[in-house]
């Protein structure tokens, strides 16, 4: 979508669409600055704090105070991926590569700190790792594999030494997805539910009666968002939880478990336990991201064959 200022407010009300889904008056849309030539660019982390993280043409950028910086990608890798990030604004990400004569990927697991790309470190007898979520603290989870196609195995990285990862003693069902500010690791069981991990104590999120499988999507402050076969919902503890309205498709949730993603038809949103959606003002289509410790949503409206980052802001 072309437009004539890199930085552009919106304040479009969006309207009553559906009984429990209240207007974003009190919400209004920036746009995130682009590359120069306009290039597509994906939002997909924040430090909690209106920083942001993202990618363009395969290459990370970083947002800050309205500007962005082209943060590119370490030589000899065709592309990166960012995943996460924490409060000190660490980006955990992967860095991607083609072996030679295969068309399966590999990737190399990364955190962007202090203006340089550091690479974890590798599990003896595995070529690749990928990371997938990361703690205030430095911790980081993921994954370690040869060939993709033959499967994967969960990894740990302490905060104080990711030169040594070590694998989970977790049954090989269960795919890591997030870790906790204390450490608790989210799984999700293949064709099964939703487990966590923390100091070698396994524990199973608890389903309501009917439902058989849930994905677990994020974890924050003990809160765990998590998708079922009859929508989404919020767990406050192991066995409580909260069906989220509206049929909402959920992507992330901060640390006071405010939610965000879209419903129905593409349409941003946002909602906290016990409320109501509350719909975000967007002139096309478009969904939330992720969602800050301080309240503020990011996200991407979806014009053509591009997408658009913004963020959501209160006031």
């Amino acid at each position: 979508m072309k437009r004539t200022s890199l930085v552009m407010a919106a304040t479009v009300a969006a309207g009553l669409l559906s009984a429990g889904t209240a207007s974003a008056s009190e919400w209004t849309m920036s746009y995130l600055p682009l590359p120069p030539g306009g290039a597509a660019a994906r939002v997909t982390t924040t430090d909690g704090a209106g920083g942001y993280a993202g990618t363009y043409d395969g290459r990370l950028i970083t947002w800050a105070g309205g500007t962005f910086q082209d943060r590119g990608l370490p030589a000899g890798y065709t592309s990166v991926e960012a995943v996460d990030e924490n409060a000190s604004g660490s980006v955990l990400g992967n860095a991607v590569y083609y072996p030679e004569g295969s068309r399966y990927p590999g990737k190399h697991a990364f955190a962007f700190e202090n203006g340089g790309f550091r690479f974890l470190g590798k599990v003896p007898g595995y070529h690749n790792t990928q990371a997938l979520g990361t703690n205030d603290r430095g911790d980081v989870v993921g994954t370690v594999f040869n060939d993709i196609r033959y499967g994967s195995t969960a990894a740990f990285w302490p905060s104080g030494d990711r030169e040594h990862p070590v694998l989970l003693d977790v049954p090989p069902l269960l795919s890591p997805v997030d870790i906790d500010q204390d450490g608790t690791i989210l799984l999700n069981e293949q064709f099964g539910g939703t487990w966590l991990w923390k100091e070698g104590v396994l524990r199973q999120l608890v389903l309501p009666e009917g439902l058989r499988e849930s994905r677990g999507i994020a974890i924050r402050n003990g809160k765990v968002l998590a998708s079922t076969q009859l929508g989404d919902r919020l767990w406050s503890s192991i066995d409580t939880s909260e069906e989220i309205p509206g049929g909402m498709y959920t992507t992330a949730l901060n640390g006071s478990g405010l939610v965000t993603g879209y419903i129905s038809p593409r349409t941003p949103a946002v909602w906290s336990p016990g409320g109501t959606i509350t719909t975000l003002p967007a002139p096309i289509q478009g969904h939330g991201v992720v969602v800050g410790d301080n309240g503020e949503v990011a996200g991407a409206l979806q014009g053509g064959y591009e997408n658009a980052p913004v963020v959501w802001r209160r006031g």
